[in-house]
């Protein structure tokens, strides 16, 4: 079968993976195919798959489960209808993502014959080269907040959905509520992520942290205080009490530039003991 041939079957392709200048690829209905092209080649040739990994090429049509990182520098797995798993890089783990939150947009066949350089594939229903039609639901993960300050909840909102579209964020009325919560939750829906903003430092404030902090089921998770006004020793004191980090900022675009790094970095860098802390519950 030439590069072409199975361009135009893309319909009834699961997914490729790729050795060097070799690549599997894996149909539907009928043996696997070894085709003396590199993975990179066909990542080219057919723009709706997604790389999820240095060496698979997946087709989203075919997706039966997908298992985002368990923490930051771990490698999630995507399980293809038939049961083959296939890992996806931790590096590539937002872009895979947001490839698969994107909209179902489509490719015009042209596009392909310009990269083939030979005759025009035949043409045949559009969406066998377009994206998934039907809908991919990721697994979602968790970011907690409580924030006193309305525009900063709409700001810490944006940054999330932006960002790190595969989590979805929960805001909390009272710091009260938000510990309340966390008993209620089961380990695989714990939140990756405590945003706790408020004026100043007081005995809610305190309470929170020590909650979250003195208790083997939650001390894991990263809880950030943002003070509005700071007098005295309020960061020593916060930092006692299990705040892994106090940002003291006084205006919105200081919030903004500070949340979207604090986001990268503990949702995206930082390792955390998830397995550990779940299996010891």
């Amino acid at each position: 079968m030439k590069q072409k041939e199975i361009v135009s079957n893309l319909a009834v392709i699961t997914h490729l993976t790729g050795a060097s200048n070799y690549t599997w690829v894996y149909f539907k209905d009928r043996p696997r195919l070894l085709v003396s092209k590199s993975l990179t080649y066909f990542e080219k040739l057919l723009p709706s798959c997604i790389r999820i990994h240095k060496t698979a090429l997946i087709n989203p049509a075919y997706i039966q489960d997908i298992t985002p990182p368990l923490r930051a520098k771990a490698p999630g797995s995507i399980t293809m209808l038939g049961g083959t798993l296939l890992p996806i890089s931790r590096r590539r783990w937002l872009e895979v993502a947001n490839d698969l939150h994107a909209s179902n947009t489509t490719h015009d066949e042209t596009d392909l014959t310009e990269a083939l350089g030979d005759e025009p594939v035949e043409k045949n229903d559009k969406s066998r080269f377009g994206r998934a039609k039907q809908g991919i639901e990721l697994p979602e993960r968790f970011v907690y907040a409580f924030m006193q300050d309305e525009r900063k909840r709409q700001l810490l909102a944006e940054i999330i959905n932006e960002k790190c579209p595969h989590y979805a964020i929960q805001f909390f009325e009272s710091s009260t509520s938000l510990i309340g919560q966390l008993p209620q939750t089961v380990p695989e829906r714990l939140p990756a992520l405590v945003f706790l903003e408020v004026r100043t430092v007081g005995w809610a404030l305190l309470n929170t942290l020590e909650f979250i902090k003195t208790d083997n089921r939650f001390r894991h998770i990263p809880t950030v205080v943002f003070l509005r006004e700071q007098s005295g020793n309020d960061v020593e004191v916060c930092y006692a009490a299990g705040a892994n980090s106090v940002v003291c900022e006084t205006n919105y675009v200081a919030f903004a530039e500070a949340t979207e790094r604090i986001c990268r970095y503990w949702l995206t860098f930082a390792a955390l003991p998830v397995d550990k802390v779940m299996s010891s519950k």
